[in-house]
């Protein structure tokens, strides 16, 4: 199978799913629509209005062990970036108090610079 057609095959299956979530939210009573949750039972969607604090959960969340965690935004999954990290030994689990992120410690600095 060539690359364009696997393309294809993940650009169909994604619009698939969208449309199996919205399906899903449009048959449910107007007042019981969240708007995120799993298409199909497996894929997670959110069509909610994003956050700040909804991208950070996701995408860099020590309080989470998952590396793979669902989208803010849209179907499908992300990388928390504290457990990849912490997981590949960048970073420990043991930092992970409101102090350790807003004054990183020596390691962090050394990630973080250019």
């Amino acid at each position: 199978m060539n690359r364009q057609k696997i393309m294809y095959a993940v650009q169909v299956a994604t619009v698939a799913l969208v449309v199996a979530a919205v399906v899903q939210e449009l048959s449910k009573p107007e007042e019981q629509r969240t708007w995120h949750g799993r298409s199909l039972g497996l894929v997670p969607y959110d069509f909610r209005w994003p956050t700040l604090e909804r991208f950070k959960e996701a995408m860099w969340n020590p309080y989470d062990r998952r590396v793979l965690t669902p989208m803010p935004l849209g179907i499908g999954w992300t990388i928390n970036f504290f457990s990849l990290l912490d997981n590949l030994g960048f970073i420990s689990r043991k930092d992970t108090s409101e102090e350790a992120f807003l004054l990183p410690g020596k390691k962090m600095k050394e990630i973080l610079r250019p």
